[in-house]
């Protein structure tokens, strides 16, 4: 996610580029068309251009919207995770009493539940699982996870193990027993809402349609202000048709929430959090330090 307020001239270069190349490139076919053609003919494509830059307008505006709400949803689901995270922190401390070996149990749910928020961040952006799970799981529980098709879900699938046993043992009642399920069932509407949105794009025939009517406006959009402005086309062509490339481009990557790219919901900072806060919910003292902003101004 870009946080700074300010992004530079260079960089927001570097991610349109292929797209400004082809608006150059248009720009210099129109110059050197200019004199071929009536100045009356390449003022009627005045009329194209405007119908065009309308219609793609409208068709960016919704496209952007939507995958806003994409993004936005990704996000609302990662806080979600974190709240839930945090009741089941609380409820282990509370409500799990107990002796010594008790104690190591609360330490493990926790800790497992800390992984769990770790090993979605890296399920979700397809990167093997990071030193972030060092110390959190056992190791043969760490290698069974792995060789499962979903890892998180095997967390959770062993959290449920472990508060059977606990309700068994006489630890839980049924009450907590039953607040305690929904919590992971929480925790799973949340792996399976990021699932959705990792594995359903955008409609890509929507995507191609507005890629190749920006194409057609680029291509007209110089030509029809040079039957007006002559060679003062080229300085207005490029600024106007680089507004559409950006509002394009915002769209086309914030509908991918969870890429690992800038941005990205960053799921990087949320999982720290949530491991932060859990680790002092345990009476931890060594806890890590916070996601900081890379850069020029990128949390992940």
């Amino acid at each position: 996610m870009i946080v700074t307020r300010r992004i530079s001239l260079a960089k927001l270069l570097w991610f349109t580029w292929p797209r400004l190349l082809l608006l150059v490139a248009f720009t210099a076919l129109a110059c050197l068309v200019m004199e071929q053609f009536p100045r009356e003919l390449l003022k009627a494509l005045s009329y194209a251009a405007g119908f065009l830059g309308t219609a793609l307008a409208f068709l960016i505006g919704f496209r952007n919207n939507s995958a806003y709400g994409r993004w936005w949803e990704g996000h609302r689901i990662w806080s979600k995770l974190k709240y839930d995270s945090r009741s089941f922190a609380l409820l282990v401390k509370g409500l799990i009493s107990g002796g010594e070996a008790t104690a190591e149990t609360r330490r493990a749910l926790v800790h497992r539940q800390i992984a769990f928020a770790w090993w979605l961040n890296r399920f979700l952006r397809k990167l093997p699982p990071g030193s972030e799970l060092d110390g959190l799981l056992l190791d043969a529980e760490r290698a069974a996870a792995a060789r499962r098709q979903t890892p998180p879900l095997a967390l959770l699938e062993t959290q449920g193990a472990t508060l059977r046993q606990l309700a068994d043992d006489g630890h839980l009642d049924a009450y907590r027993h039953v607040r305690f399920t929904e919590l992971i069932q929480g925790f799973n509407e949340s792996l399976s809402s990021c699932e959705r949105l990792k594995k359903t794009p955008f409609p890509m025939q929507y995507t191609w349609f507005v890629y190749y009517t920006l194409v057609v406006f680029l291509f007209v959009l110089p030509l029809s202000l040079a039957g007006h402005l002559g060679y003062w086309a080229i300085p207005f062509a490029i600024i106007i048709g680089y507004a559409y490339i950006m509002l394009e481009y915002v769209g086309r990557y914030i509908e991918r929430p969870f890429e690992n790219a800038v941005n990205d919901v960053p799921l990087d900072y949320l999982a720290r959090t949530i491991e932060i806060d859990l680790r002092e919910l345990l009476g931890e003292e060594n806890l890590p330090e916070p996601v900081k902003p890379r850069g020029l101004g990128y949390l992940f």
